[in-house]
Parts: C-alpha cells; structure tokens; sequence
C-alpha cells in the first residue's frame, strides 16, 4: 500500500467532511485538518487510512462507519 496520498482527496472521493473522517479515525477535527495539509500518517491513523482507501475503493467506505458506531 502506498503509504503517501491526499487524505483531503480521498475524503472528498468518499463524501465524508472532516468530523465524519475525524470520528471513524477517533482523533478530533483538527488533526484531521492537519493531516490533510501535510502532518506525516503513522500507526493506527496509517492502517485505519489504508482500510478507507481499501472499502472506498469496494464501495463499501459508508459500511466502516455503521460499523465503528455499533461497537461503541
């Protein structure tokens, strides 16, 4: 997996807005906005991300949320 890409870009494939992106990767809207200008991807962020770009790319992005949401 690529491990440097656009998170604005990729939110924006999906439709999601920068609290939704926030909430499925459990970090607050900021560092959502820092990511998307530039702050380097590591750990959990990193794979989380992978998995977006992986459903986004099945379709299957909206699904991770419902499901994120049901375990809490």
């Amino acid at each position: 997996m690529k491990k440097d890409f656009d998170v604005r870009a990729l939110r924006e494939r999906i439709g999601w807005g920068q609290d939704k992106l926030a909430a499925y990767l459990r970090v607050d809207r900021s560092s959502v906005s820092h990511y998307e200008n530039g702050r380097p991807l590591r750990g959990p962020v990193l794979r989380l991300l992978e998995i977006l770009i992986e459903a986004a790319d099945a379709g299957t992005a909206d699904a991770l949320v419902r499901e994120t949401e049901a375990a809490e």
